[in-house]
């Protein structure tokens, strides 16, 4: 299954941990906790009213990719 995930990244701070070489996306101006989640191979999708509110891409190898491409593939 794939699925293409497109967001406008202006409304996200996208924060990059060279150490791990993880990354966290998370929406501006968006506070508490999030109503549900998604598990996804290598990464985690919250959602909050309605919205993403943070994506976290742990795996380092999906992290790359998404350097690359700009595009999360689930």
């Amino acid at each position: 299954m794939e699925l293409l995930l497109k967001i406008p990244l202006e409304d996200y701070e996208i924060k990059e941990y060279p150490d791990t070489g993880t990354i966290l996306i998370v929406r501006k101006g968006m506070k508490g906790e999030p109503d549900y989640s998604i598990e996804g191979e290598g990464m985690v999708i919250e959602f909050k009213d309605g919205q993403i509110y943070t994506i976290d891409v742990y795996d380092p190898e999906l992290a790359k990719r998404f350097r690359e491409e700009m595009v999360l593939v689930l």
